[in-house]
């Protein structure tokens, strides 16, 4: 029996495989930890698996040629993961590209103002997966490209070690283990690669190469004691179990809601644990209000004019001029906030108690404290809403380009389309609160505009535009942002207010309210009503709007079908049937509607269906390319095999008559298991299928090729690839036309 000097070429790849899996395995692992839940795990654990794939795959090619391919490889993995719904059947799109230049200016902001661990929003995910990418493809580069084990360990550590350092937990270790033993399997098939090069090390007789005998019980418990040794060790190391010198878990990990208006607020209802905010006892439930939004820059990103604020004392009163509604509202603060404004029903009129000093705005109306309140504080403020009818409104102008500079400004990047549809929505108006209710009107249209917070838009015109005239989903920002750009596009001012919705109520005169309740709504203002709000995100209704959505007591209607208000009973203007039966919904994130408190009367907005057709059609699709693809693969593999064997005729001659057992079986001629060559030799014969004796031939290559001492020449190669060829169109000659389509799907 002839004995093979060291580990073959083909045990030393799957080694490294293993070996890079291992590592990739413990790298998704741990960094997935920093995220909310196990979903955002489950994808890097996909990602980084996929990457040492790569790496792997085209290790025998330029690292020019590799590092290439798994750039566009990782675009690829970022459109799927994290934008789905921007590629085009998996293949990025110029829209994926500008939704990941958008997420990637906004990781620095998203990793100053999260907490570990943090929502799995689309900044922070695109960040995670490249760095995980990138250290698995690095990780494989240095080990096996520049055979440096040690030194392709860094990039890895440096993502467990970082996921370390911002959690705390007692299962830590688990994750250690895990990367010590990809480590140590790093180090073990680097060597198996040194050791063959130093000369031969024989396989006892019979093991045929393989990995298990090659390396030996010494090296299989070296390897077990040094994990059992690095797992117990550090519990007798003095000093196990203290804090940190460095501490980096404390970095942003004070627990408290952390909101921008200079961020996406889709994160905050995306997360999957939503948080109560504060209680508010109300005499009315309202909009919590916290700023407004008044400065719209070139990039699309709304912010709050710079104005001099002026200290305001418990019991001043504060000069609205406005007469209304007044209402009480005492805020009691039930988790660590990490902003400074407070949430106040629009408009304050006094500031009755606070536990700390407070600052007032008055061009934006709002109210600031000097430190983010902590949980337990509390605030008491007196609010006044202004309560016109619909035909007052009509008959009332706005404010001009002169008095609010800020709030008619428009980046000159406005796409036309945007006017146009501003323009068409609203020709058959004749005032400007008619223009107001139209285009709010055709906003919250379900037939037309749908909620989602899955969506996710670039920051610009442009991305307002996609939402608008395209996608038509999207979530309060994308409603409110797009009804104000339309206002301002017909010099109309408006501005985007930010805060709360009302919450749940919990008591007869006690609202709850969560991060899920975190909205956006617009505001024009009116003279003598100053800036009245208006709510163009679908499924949600204002409290202080029901005046002018439906004003019973001035005879007045508003009609949503032709955005028009009259006298008389007959006709509903502006939605006012909507407005008044329909409670305020909650921003929900996707998927934590379930075990919910929800206020009696709340309706909600169905979710799209999917036709039927079309379900069908996708699941057609689906299963196509399923189908196209398995002979694909199969094709891949069999000529991967023939060509990693090209390089000595013996291993080159056994390639080839597995592949030929291969496509036989398609054929239905397929080996049996344990079935020697000449035995399945004489069982082909049988069938009397074929002429010449080209399959005699190819066995007797074959058996010298495994067992002759002589070592086979190219032209045996040669010859058998031959014989393969003619034994395999001899039998497709005989087999069926179904068998010969769809034989490779299955195995006699």
């Amino acid at each position: 029996m002839a004995r093979t000097a060291g580990t073959t070429a083909r045990i030393q790849r799957l080694t490294a495989l293993i070996a890079i899996e291992l590592i990739a395995l413990a790298v998704g692992f741990a960094f997935g930890r920093v995220f909310i839940g196990h979903g955002a795990t489950y994808r890097l654990l996909a990602v980084s698996v996929v990457s040492a794939l790569v790496a792997w795959a085209f290790e025998r090619r330029s690292l020019l040629l590799a590092t290439a391919v798994s750039a566009v490889l990782l675009v690829v993995a970022i459109g799927i993961v994290v934008f789905p719904a921007t590629t085009w059947f998996g293949a990025p799109t110029l829209e994926t590209l500008r939704h990941m230049a958008h997420a990637a200016s906004q990781v620095g902001e998203e990793a100053r103002i999260q907490i570990s661990p943090a929502p799995a929003n689309d900044s922070l995910m695109l960040a995670a997966i490249t760095a995980v990418w990138a250290a698995v493809f690095s990780c494989f580069a240095l080990a096996f490209r520049a055979g440096s084990p040690l030194l392709s360990l860094v990039p890895p550590v440096a993502l467990v070690a970082f996921a370390d350092s911002v959690l705390d937990g007692v299962i830590k270790p688990i994750y250690g283990v895990l990367f010590l033993i990809g480590a140590l399997a790093v180090v073990f098939a680097d060597s198996l690669r040194r050791i063959h090069g130093w000369g031969p090390v024989w396989s006892p007789p019979g093991a045929r190469n393989r990995l298990l005998p090659s390396a030996g019980r010494g090296a299989r418990r070296i390897g077990a004691g040094a994990v059992v040794l690095a797992a117990l060790s550090p519990i007798f190391v003095p000093g196990f179990g203290s804090k940190a010198v460095f501490d980096l878990s404390s970095i942003n990990a004070d627990s408290r809601v952390h909101v921008s208006p200079l961020v996406e607020i889709g994160a905050v209802l995306n997360q999957s644990d939503p948080v109560e905010v504060f209680q508010v006892q109300s005499d009315q439930p309202a909009y919590w209000r916290m700023v407004g939004l008044d400065v719209l820059d070139d990039t699309g990103q709304w912010s709050q004019a710079v104005e001099q604020g002026a200290a305001v004392q418990e019991g001043q009163q504060l000069a609205t001029g406005l007469q209304g509604t007044t209402i009480t509202e005492r805020f009691t603060v039930t988790h660590d906030l990490g902003y400074p404004w407070l949430p106040i029903a629009y408009e304050p009129s006094a500031l009755e108690q606070a536990d700390d000093s407070v600052t007032w705005f008055a061009g934006s109306q709002t109210m600031t404290v000097a430190a983010p309140p902590d949980q337990g504080a509390t605030y008491t403020v007196q609010s006044v809403y202004p309560t016109p009818s619909a035909v007052a409104l009509e008959g009332t102008p706005v404010g001009s380009a002169v008095q609010y500079p800020d709030e008619t400004k428009l980046p000159g990047a406005i796409p036309p389309k945007i006017t146009d549809l501003a323009q068409q929505w609203t020709r058959n108006d004749t005032t400007v609160f008619d223009r107001v209710m139209s285009i709010q009107r055709h906003l919250t249209d379900p037939a037309v505009y749908h909620y989602s917070t899955t969506v996710s838009y670039a920051p610009t015109m442009q991305g307002l535009s996609d939402f608008l005239l395209t996608d038509k989903r999207g979530f309060c920002q994308q409603f409110a942002s797009a009804m104000a750009v339309m206002l301002r596009s017909l010099h109309i001012p408006a501005r985007v207010a930010m805060g709360y919705a009302s919450g749940t109520q919990i008591t007869n005169n006690t609202w709850s309210v969560k991060t899920t309740d975190l909205h956006a709504w617009v505001e024009v203002p009116f003279q003598s009503y100053g800036w009245l709000p208006f709510e163009p995100t679908p499924g949600k209704t204002n409290p202080a709007m029901a005046t002018y959505m439906s004003s019973p007591s001035s005879g007045t209607n508003c009609e949503a079908s032709t955005g028009k208000c009259s006298r008389g009973g007959a006709n509903k203007k502006h939605g006012g049937s909507r407005g008044s039966t329909t409670v305020q919904r909650r921003e929900f994130a996707t998927g934590n509607l379930n075990n919910r408190p929800v206020s009696p009367g709340t309706s909600f907005s169905a979710p799209r269906k999917v036709p039927l057709g079309e379900a069908v059609a996708w699941l057609a699709v689906a299963a196509a390319l399923v189908l196209a693809g398995i002979p694909l693969v199969h094709w891949f593999r069999r000529r991967r095999k023939l060509h990693d064997a090209a390089r000595e005729p013996r291993a080159l001659i056994l390639a080839t008559y597995d592949v030929f057992s291969e496509r036989a079986a398609d054929l239905g001629f397929g080996r049996g298991l344990g079935e020697t060559p000449l035995e399945y030799r004489r069982r082909v014969e049988a069938t009397e299928l074929l002429v010449d004796g080209q399959l005699e031939r190819l066995t007797g290559t074959v058996v010298r090729a495994a067992y002759a001492s002589r070592a086979p020449s190219e032209d045996d190669a040669m010859d058998a690839a031959a014989d393969a060829d003619q034994v395999i169109r001899d039998l497709r000659r005989s087999t069926p036309l179904g068998r010969r389509l769809f034989g490779i799907y299955r195995r006699d």
